[in-house]
């Protein structure tokens, strides 16, 4: 009868991992622990190994209490959490407001006075050079004031980055996948950005193969594709995803790459055999399977 059967291009090619990572520390330290090793199944977001973190727990409480003595200086709980502040309302500047007021009465007082002629030029002149040193005094609180408080919020991100050190000790798996190498131990001391870790993600791979250019003007991303492997007589589905936008000019090949889903039975670096569906629309004169003796 006659059946649908697709016209295909054949190539070969070799899985690849269709993404993979090195897993690092991002603070250094003594390693502590690790949780995986080689072919360790690891979850976006798992723990795989620590730091030791007693050197960063210090520095938090360090950092906290720098923060509670700037918090402090501005005359707000050590331990609050709100760090407005109005500079006006300070102990500092009312102290220099007070003081100011008394310069200005004084100086004020004082120029009545020589109107009158009741006391001379020069008391006047000291009076009046005392309300400037007192109003100066009073720039000068708040411009001590706005300086703590520019303290402060240093002291606060100071403290969140010693907590964002802490929770760096912590190394986790950037992605899905499986542990394709440990390279690294406990109790070996590592610099920031070392490597523990490889991580390779194992579903779906990434089929690279080459097609011929007599071919290439009918392979198209969509497409769909049959992998095989030696050794498996397992079909496997994927697509094409990705083509290249030239064609070698030594090999005369287009390389194209396709999704494959894996079962858990591929592995990267397998060779594989490959036939790209360019037209499933072909009408067929087949037999049934049963029909063929050998």
């Amino acid at each position: 009868e006659e059946t649908p059967f697709g016209e295909a291009v054949t190539a070969n090619g070799t899985l690849a991992a269709y993404d993979q990572t090195v897993a690092s520390v991002k603070v250094p330290g003594r390693l502590r622990t690790i949780t995986v090793d080689l072919g360790s199944v690891v979850r976006r977001g798992q723990v795989i190994a620590q730091v030791e973190p007693q050197d960063y727990n210090l520095r938090v409480q360090q950092a906290e209490a720098a923060l509670a003595q700037a918090r402090a200086r501005l005359g707000l709980s050590p331990d609050g959490r709100d760090d407005n502040v109005n500079p006006e309302e300070t102990g500092t500047v009312r102290q220099a407001r007070a003081v100011l007021e008394e310069a200005r009465v004084n100086r004020d007082r004082s120029s009545t006075l020589v109107k009158q002629g009741v006391v001379a030029r020069s008391d006047f002149d000291a009076a009046d050079a005392a309300y400037k040193v007192a109003l100066s005094r009073f720039q000068d609180a708040i411009e001590e004031i706005r300086n703590r408080q520019a303290v402060m919020a240093q002291r606060r991100s100071e403290l969140s980055l010693a907590r964002q050190q802490l929770a760096d000790t912590s190394v986790k798996a950037p992605l899905d996948g499986v542990v394709q190498e440990k390279r690294a131990s406990v109790g070996e001391y590592l610099a920031a950005g070392a490597a523990v870790v490889n991580i390779v993600k194992m579903d779906p791979l990434r089929l690279k193969a080459e097609v011929p250019e007599r071919e290439a003007k009918n392979v198209r991303s969509g497409q769909n594709v049959r992998v095989t492997v030696d050794g498996d007589t397992t079909v496997y589905l994927g697509q094409i995803m990705r083509l290249s936008p030239v064609i070698a000019q030594q090999s005369r090949m287009l390389l194209v790459e396709a999704d494959v889903r894996n079962n858990g039975r591929l592995r990267p670096g397998a060779f594989a055999h490959a036939e790209i569906v360019t037209n499933d629309a072909q009408m067929v004169a087949t037999v049934p399977t049963k029909a063929i003796v050998t």
